[in-house]
């Protein structure tokens, strides 16, 4: 009875195991030393940032990189929101100022000032002289940067950190000067054109949004069946004119938050959708997908001469089909009418999740993974590889990235033209709410671009969801 018994256990476990590594089930995460970090990253970028986790395990043994592409942007602010109401966040974390303005509302947002300069050091070993026999060359990493590695970021990208620019950080405890982010890549829109049918219609690259729109009879006359622009984001478009004519999006105090609903910007919306009628515009979600896919058929084909779109993404503009070029945004008039939106994740550092014992060793082991993450010849190479820019400015003293910046590769010219636009860039309020305003803006945009509502009923839609009287 006892061998019966004993085969019947056997058994169970083997097809317990065997059902679960069927359904893809992997063995438990020791969470007390391994950091979770949560992504949007494309499938094509997951073997770059696998470089970095390998240098983290490699000199820190015994420590773990779980990598999770959670989706896209909002995918990611959704589940981290979701895991932090059930205590299972992650330790570091892809955002947007306005997720993390979601965020600290938990207190669970670390604030990274204890690490950045912090002279304390953790032992580890020199990568490469571990063996099955050896743990390898001890070696001590300091957790901190050095003033001067600190002083080689970006400025602009560096103070969007700042506790100061999230409103009400002091109700949940922390300082102006606390930093809850640090950047890791950042990318701007740039205008991909379509430069052999601007040169049959004997144009130029439309510098101004002015210029454009009398630039869009001529195109339309000479290719009938093409869109003279396409826009890969209608809440960018919105925001930005905002930025560039003054008119009022939103705002950190909590007693205005939401500006949008002004007569401007029912005055602009009202010019698109006439624009629209003409057949001069399209967006992602008129289309039904990015508009970077109507660009590169060519104008014979029906697609598109200006195509607005991130820096991050300009290998999906590429073609053979025509010769393009890439320029900066149109500008309008006035003293903010050459701003260009400033986009691309930073790093959140969150704590408390899966109720792990050695919380405060973790966070540090956590801060030196960023550590490789922003570590120049890492910046340099993800830049490469995405279009996003780099976040410190050594990457750009490194040989081989100089040598790509001047390579005639689409990846490469948009890279070097955002580069060359650091002045120009902005940012939102980020607050609570922010990210809903963001949704609703461009939802407002493209009711009114189509004609399924008139301007007025679109923004005051829009300003109503947004919790607005």
């Amino acid at each position: 009875m006892k061998k019966l018994l004993t085969a019947i256990l056997v058994l169970t476990l083997v097809l317990s195991c065997s059902v679960a590594v069927f359904a893809g089930c992997q063995p438990p995460t020791d969470y007390e030393r391994t950091i979770v970090f949560y992504t949007s990253q494309g499938q094509s970028l997951e073997p770059i940032t696998a470089v970095a986790i390998q240098n983290f395990e490699a000199k820190y043994p015994g420590w773990k990189v779980q990598h999770i592409r959670a989706g896209g942007y909002d995918d990611v602010k959704e589940r981290v929101t979701q895991d932090l109401g059930a205590g299972l966040q992650p330790d570091l974390a892809y955002c947007y100022p306005d997720h993390v303005a979601a965020y600290i509302e938990t207190g669970k947002v670390v604030n990274m000032s204890k690490y950045l300069l912090s002279t304390e050091t953790v032992t580890g070993v020199v990568p490469g002289t571990a063996t099955e026999e050896s743990e390898g060359t001890p070696q001590d990493y300091t957790i901190g940067f050095t003033q001067e590695e600190l002083d080689d970021f970006v400025s602009s990208y560096y103070d969007e950190g700042y506790a100061r620019n999230y409103t009400g950080y002091a109700d949940y405890g922390y300082k102006e000067d606390d930093v809850l982010t640090l950047p890791f890549v950042r990318s701007t829109e740039l205008m991909f054109y379509n430069k052999t049918a601007l040169d049959k219609c004997g144009l130029e690259p439309a510098k101004t949004w002015d210029e454009l729109w009398e630039q869009c009879e001529i195109i339309t006359d000479r290719f009938p069946t093409c869109t003279p622009l396409g826009y890969d984001s209608e809440a960018n478009w919105f925001i930005t004119m905002c930025a560039q004519n003054g008119w009022g999006y939103t705002s950190a105090d909590p007693a205005n938050h939401y500006l949008f609903n002004n007569a401007n910007t029912r005055a602009w919306l009202e010019e698109l959708h006439g624009y629209y009628e003409e057949g001069y515009i399209t967006t992602q979600e008129e289309y039904g997908a990015y508009t970077s896919a109507l660009f590169i058929q060519g104008v014979d084909k029906g697609g598109l001469v200006y195509c607005i779109g991130s820096s991050g993404g300009a290998s999906h503009q590429s073609t053979e089909a025509f010769e393009w070029g890439i320029t900066s945004v149109p500008v309008s008039e006035g003293e903010t009418g050459n701003r260009v939106i400033s986009q691309g994740p930073s790093l959140v550092m969150l704590t408390g999740g899966h109720e792990v014992t050695n919380a405060d060793e973790k966070e540090k082991m956590t801060f030196l993974f960023i550590k490789e993450l922003l570590e120049p010849t890492f910046q340099a190479e993800f830049s490469r590889s995405s279009g996003y820019n780099p976040v410190r400015h050594s990457v750009y003293d490194i040989d081989d990235y100089a040598d790509f910046l001047e390579e005639t590769d689409i990846t490469a010219v948009a890279v070097k033209v955002a580069s060359e636009m650091e002045e120009r860039l902005f940012t939102s309020p980020a607050f609570n709410g922010s990210s809903l305003a963001r949704t609703q803006v461009g939802n407002a945009l493209l009711e009114a671009l189509v004609g399924r509502t008139d301007a007025a009923t679109a923004l005051q839609t829009a300003y109503r969801n947004c919790g607005g009287k």
